[in-house]
């Protein structure tokens, strides 16, 4: 097991050049007004045309500063329609393709645009970014080739040329360069870790070893680069020379984070967990190293599959993690997670309320607190957490949900009907949020008894999201207890039936259609398939079982279901008069 060392593992050059370009074009593409007085190739437009280019192209960058990139295309497409010629035009439109990630297109636009003037250093830079996301290395190489003759006293042109050759495959002619460079700056680290990298691509192990110990003579002092021969030395199984590098840093540094969890990782790899655990408690009560790293080797200990440690020594490393970094949430959010997975539930829950002391303005923090107290069925808690999640996130369709499920359950039905009302303008149309919404809205009306309006939403529920078993169900339910519409009552429960074949709830609903079209046969058939497939005692099949049987003239064994689902704790008023009466009452709702 390996953790990504910032200071050791050699960072490959395509990483730098992203973020070289990214800043570089960003920085420039503000300065429009200085391109376009050097657009020297335009067609010469007579005043009004000229006017309404003007107009278009500052329409234009308006658009795509706001991020209306498709009016901004079409803007800058009109402004080569007045001037075909037009290089920062192109370049404009370019541009936006490569924020929207479609570097084919943009690649072709800028390459007309440098064509059209080749002198401007902005368009080729941006041509190289693109040739880069295109894996046309040889291409950016090229581009390199022809800034540096633009602007020959900035030599990164020269050192990114070398890379761009490097990864082309060209490593001859990147090594050549790369040499040239030293020659005129001396030895950098950039160049020779650059030649170290070609060195070992091509298996030249010694010249790499080479280059990493010339900047070890020249800069002694400098930990990292022993760090980068340790690692060498690791990739090539040579554990006690990477062993005596990562020691001569701690020589220099006992204190280096960084080292210590390089160290821990070896003797991970060595399976000597007590010297590993040691480093890594060093590692993690170093103020200086960032928590993303201390996180990083964390997640890696303790993800499926990994080295174990033990939930002891797990916790002590979160606690240290809580006292070394006290004003990052972080830590006690990963504390969450331990206690979560140890099914310490209601502990996770207070520490996940401490979390959000510190950082109520994270949403994936509160939604799982909501989440935390719907699987503790604490449906008091979802009402008060959630409005305050509200406060900070009044647009998250999902709080609205939990919020609506605690509400259903306490039976607080008006006020629900409040919540959902805002809760469904803020679905933004999105069909399953809107359908789950929607089923809550029908429930409360119809335990409300306000029943036409419950079945009217029911109707747009199921043609909103034809997956919702759980409102096709209890629709066709509400439906066979009133007694109503029962051919579509059916129609329904076949349908969440053959979906789910072995839920003993849907087979229930079934069972009771059938039992209130009087098709009693067909109703013991469904609820005795029900029965078989409860996972639990279910008080309520038991009970619908005994009605289904009385109808069906066996008295004598429906009066034993009747009192059997009394045992199970079925306390139904009817349910009791039922016995007391030894025959069938109707629960119709009304």
């Amino acid at each position: 097991m390996t953790i990504k060392n910032r200071c050791f593992s050699i960072i490959l050059i395509t990483i730098c050049l992203v973020g070289f370009f990214s800043c570089k074009v960003k920085k420039n593409v503000t300065s429009v007004s200085a391109i376009v007085k050097t657009d020297t190739t335009e067609i010469k437009l007579n005043e009004d045309a000229r006017k309404e280019f003007e107009y278009l192209f500052i329409e234009g960058l308006k658009q795509r500063t706001l991020e209306n990139f498709d009016d901004a295309i079409k803007i800058f497409s009109r402004c080569l329609e007045l001037d075909s010629r037009s290089s920062v035009a192109l370049y404009e439109i370019a541009n936006i393709h490569v924020a929207k990630g479609d570097f084919q297109s943009s690649m072709f636009l800028l390459e007309k645009a440098v064509s059209l003037n080749p002198e401007n250093q902005y368009y080729r830079l941006l041509l190289v970014k693109v040739y880069q996301q295109n894996k046309l290395f040889e291409k950016a190489a090229s581009e390199y080739a022809t800034l540096f003759k633009i602007v020959p006293n900035n030599l990164d042109y020269q050192f990114y040329q070398a890379a761009m050759l490097a990864m082309a495959g060209k490593n001859d002619l990147a090594l050549e360069l790369y040499n040239s460079l030293e020659k005129k700056m001396g030895l950098s680290e950039h160049i020779a870790v650059g030649k170290q990298q070609i060195y070992i691509q091509i298996g030249n192990k010694p010249a790499a070893y080479n280059e990493i110990e010339k900047l070890i003579s020249a800069f002694p002092s400098i930990s990292k680069y022993y760090g980068l021969l340790a690692d060498m030395y690791l990739a090539d199984k040579n554990r006690d020379k990477a062993l005596e590098n990562y020691n001569k840093i701690l020589g220099n540094n006992p204190n280096d984070g960084f080292v210590h969890l390089s160290i821990a990782n070896y003797y991970l790899d060595e399976n000597d967990s007590v010297k590993s655990y040691e480093h890594i408690k060093l590692a993690f009560k170093n103020f200086e190293l960032e928590l993303e790293t201390k996180a990083q080797m964390y997640i890696l200990l303790t993800q499926p599959g990994a080295t174990k440690i033990s939930d002891e020594h797990q916790l002590e490393l979160l606690h240290i993690l809580i006292n070394t970094h006290i004003d990052d949430e972080r830590p006690r959010a990963l504390l969450v997670d331990f206690l979560l997975s140890k099914k310490q539930t209601e502990e996770a829950r207070k520490q996940l309320k401490l979390v959000l002391d510190m950082k109520k303005d994270n949403y994936m923090y509160w939604e799982r607190l909501l989440l935390i107290d719907n699987d503790l069925l604490d449906w008091q808690a979802i009402s008060d957490d959630s409005n305050k999640a509200l406060e900070y996130f009044s647009d998250q369709p999902l709080i609205y949900i939990l919020k609506s499920v605690g509400l259903l359950q306490q039976k607080k039905y008006e006020e629900l009907l409040a919540v959902l009302d805002s809760g469904i303008v803020h679905a933004k149309k999105d069909p399953k949020v809107l359908s789950q919404l929607y089923t809550y809205q029908a429930e409360a009306f119809y335990n409300l008894k306000r029943f036409t309006e419950a079945f009217d939403i029911f109707e747009k529920v199921v043609e909103l999201d034809p997956e919702n078993y759980m409102a096709m169900n209890n629709y066709a339910y509400y439906l066979s207890l009133k007694g109503e519409r029962l051919g579509i009552a059916e129609k329904l429960s076949a349908k969440v039936i053959q979906a789910n074949p072995d839920n003993a709830t849907y087979l229930d609903t079934y069972a009771w259609v059938f039992f209130m079209k009087k098709d009693y046969k067909l109703a013991k058939f469904y609820m005795e398939i029900a029965l078989s497939k409860s996972t639990e005692d279910n008080a309520v099949l038991v009970e619908h079982y005994g009605d289904i049987l009385f109808y069906l003239d066996d008295r004598e064994n429906a009066m034993i279901q009747w009192n059997k689902s009394l045992k199970m704790g079925n306390e139904s008023k009817i349910l009791k008069k039922k016995i007391a009466e030894k025959k069938y009452i109707e629960t119709k709702e009304n």
